[in-house]
């Protein structure tokens, strides 16, 4: 556990980063850019792609059901991709909410701050973040009064007024392997009548608590010729984008930044002559 002084003067900063909306992004490779998003699939059904439709017309007393819009998903699944290679960002932003992002990790030990930032011209009210627990983490959270869901169908949440923010801490250890992300479901009602329900994923993935390994190239083939055997080794073919004019030195280094930097693989230098 972290000093609480630091902790609050981490969140100050991460505040300014969230909503700084017309940050430039860097640009990643399209190929490397669905490798990662293949990597992180878990065969299970996008839980945004199963809700983005899940409208209850207007009766008289249940408010409208208001899901992540269709046309949203594919800006929802970059951003994902990013942030499980970046330290912070934006997960989700509509006209109504932005979700901001910042996490660092130490061995199996992680600290997420996630930052809820009211868009909309009037103030969100029934404001209610549920987060999931997988047995393989470990979790402690704390946040907002009233922020977090527990089960209690009398909670009637926090009210994150206009151009403010609603903040999470999750402070989290991982206990086992696994190959998932956990969920995250938001819910909240506008003064309009309108009740939302976005189900999101955190982008707390295997490698964000993986550590690098950097070996000479002599110990490298030594461990490399040990894992010898069928169905030891997978290899992946990367194909360029159709904008790509071709791979040189410039491109596979912006390759090699991704994997050493966002995913914290070793790079072992000197081992095949190829300069890449």
């Amino acid at each position: 556990a972290e000093d609480e002084a630091d902790g609050v003067a981490e969140e100050e900063v991460a505040e300014e980063e969230v909503f700084e909306e017309d940050e430039e992004e860097e640009e990643e490779p399209a190929d490397q850019e669905q490798s990662q998003a293949q990597a992180l699939d878990t065969g299970e059904d996008d839980p945004a792609e199963e809700e983005r439709e899940d409208v209850v017309e207007n009766g008289s007393a249940n408010p409208v059901i208001v899901g992540i819009p269709k046309e949203l998903i594919p800006a929802m699944r970059k951003a994902f991709s990013n942030l499980c290679t970046s330290p912070s960002g934006v997960l989700f932003e509509n006209s109504l909410l932005q979700v901001g992002v910042k996490h660092e990790y130490v061995g199996a030990q992680g600290r997420i701050s996630v930052f809820f930032g009211n868009l909309h011209s009037s103030a969100l009210h029934n404001f209610k973040v549920k987060v999931d627990r997988p047995d393989h983490l470990r979790m402690q959270m704390q946040g907002t009064q009233d922020l977090l869901d527990d089960g209690d169908y009398d909670s009637t949440g926090c009210t994150v007024a206009t151009k403010t923010q609603a903040k999470l801490l999750i402070l989290v250890e991982v206990t086992a392997p696994f190959d998932d992300a956990p969920s995250m479901r938001i819910t909240f009602e506008t003064g309009e009548g309108e009740r939302h329900d976005y189900p999101l994923r955190l982008p707390l993935v295997a490698t964000c608590f993986m550590e690098p390994v950097n070996l000479d190239p002599g110990a490298f083939m030594q461990r490399w010729k040990s894992l010898e055997g069928p169905e030891r080794e997978c290899q992946e073919v990367m194909k360029l984008p159709p904008n790509a004019s071709g791979i040189d030195e410039g491109y596979m280094e912006r390759v090699s930044k991704i994997i050493v930097d966002g995913l914290k693989f070793g790079r072992c230098q000197g081992v095949d002559p190829t300069p890449w």
